[in-house]
């Protein structure tokens, strides 16, 4: 019985064939965290205001 090993080389290859290279890779990824943080922290504005001023109860 033997095993199929996966060499780095098999991993880079994938890697540029799903998106590109690594530092790209890194950079959407950092990318797509920051514009999720951003939209999260203005949801809970908009929802602190809004039960500030009575328009939504919590």
């Amino acid at each position: 019985m033997t095993t199929d090993n996966v060499t780095n080389s098999n991993n880079t290859e994938r890697t540029i064939l799903e998106g590109g290279s690594k530092e790209a890779l890194n950079k959407k990824t950092s990318v797509q965290f920051l514009l999720s943080t951003t939209l999260g922290v203005i949801t809970i504005i908009l929802a602190a205001v809004s039960a500030y001023y009575g328009l939504i109860r919590f």
